[in-house]
């Protein structure tokens, strides 16, 4: 344990990843470690940890602000710092220095309060994209739209007889079964509980599916030259050469909206993408936007296509 919040968030960062509970993924920590480089311990890395309280959080807020940090990656901060604070605990797990954080003297911002970044595409664009892509790439977008997988999920994909160790596609192309991630080219498990799950593959995704894999019957879906993983960055890259307007997550938003469009039950569309609980699916929908709403209608992944 550290005295000071530096030496905790140290110790704190490696308990995190190598503890046999609930350990962090690793995007997560590099996440977390940004945040304690950049703007933590430059603030408040080495005041003693009893020091780090309400009136120390209301500086770093305001330090924050006068940043024009977004008011989500500043809640993402302070999360940070409590849950630093919240790790020393004694030799009977209470916590040494408990805290009741009083937001409305810390003067946190609410995410509610502003309207977030969160582009999405629509079938034009999803069409115009994929007619516009390359090869493995073309085949890639179609992915990401028709099923509405996370990148590291899509890159993921295996040829070859289903596993527990590994995300494979069926040899009909009909279905996708996701076990593990792709993260900087490895393979981990993937981002939650409700992520390990089967989709079911749009009919005019699964036939374009069947022509891509060919007589393959083993390695990575989307593959390099030397049968590696592609790297999101280097897709991402590709992505931008064809539009400003479409992110990998603006995929994914566009196959929920068209999901709740069409009228697919909740439970299964929850299924389907991997959300446990549907306020987070509710934040991915973009069902209000749409004018008029016609449910029942052809998916819009079909009218991409």
């Amino acid at each position: 344990m550290g005295s000071t919040f530096r030496q905790q968030a140290a110790w704190w960062m490696n308990h995190s990843q190598t503890r046999k509970r609930k350990p962090i993924k690793p995007a997560t920590a590099v996440g977390y470690q940004s945040y304690i480089d950049k703007w933590l311990n430059p603030n408040v890395g080495d005041m003693p940890l009893w020091q780090v309280d309400n009136k120390a959080a209301k500086t770093l807020v305001s330090k924050l602000a006068e940043a024009n940090l977004a008011p989500k990656t500043v809640i993402e901060i302070v999360a940070v710092v409590k849950l630093v604070v919240a790790s020393a605990t004694d030799e009977s797990g209470k916590p040494i220095y408990p805290r009741e954080w009083n937001h409305e003297f810390i003067d946190m911002p609410t995410v509610k309060a502003i309207e977030q970044y969160t582009p999405t595409v629509e079938a034009e664009d999803v069409s115009e994209i994929i007619s516009k892509a390359q090869g493995r790439h073309k085949v890639l977008y179609a992915v990401l739209a028709g099923t509405g997988m996370r990148i590291g999920e899509a890159l993921a994909i295996e040829i070859g007889e289903p596993s527990n160790e590994r995300t494979t596609i069926s040899t009909d192309c009909k279905t996708i079964s996701i076990r593990r991630s792709i993260w900087r080219g490895r393979k981990q498990n993937p981002k939650t509980d409700s992520a390990v799950r089967e989709i079911d593959v749009p009919a005019p995704l699964s036939a374009m599916l069947k022509d891509f894999i060919g007589s393959r019957t083993s390695g990575f879906l989307f593959q390099t030259k030397t049968g590696r993983p592609l790297m999101p960055r280097n897709v991402h890259r590709d992505l931008r050469k064809i539009t400003e307007k479409a992110t990998f997550h603006a995929f994914r938003r566009f196959r929920i909206t068209n999901l709740r469009e069409i009228g697919v039950p909740e439970d299964i569309l929850r299924f389907w993408v991997g959300h446990a609980d549907r306020s987070i699916t509710d934040r991915y929908s973009k069902m209000k936007k749409r004018t008029p709403l016609r449910v029942g209608r052809r998916s819009g992944f079909a009218r991409a296509l």
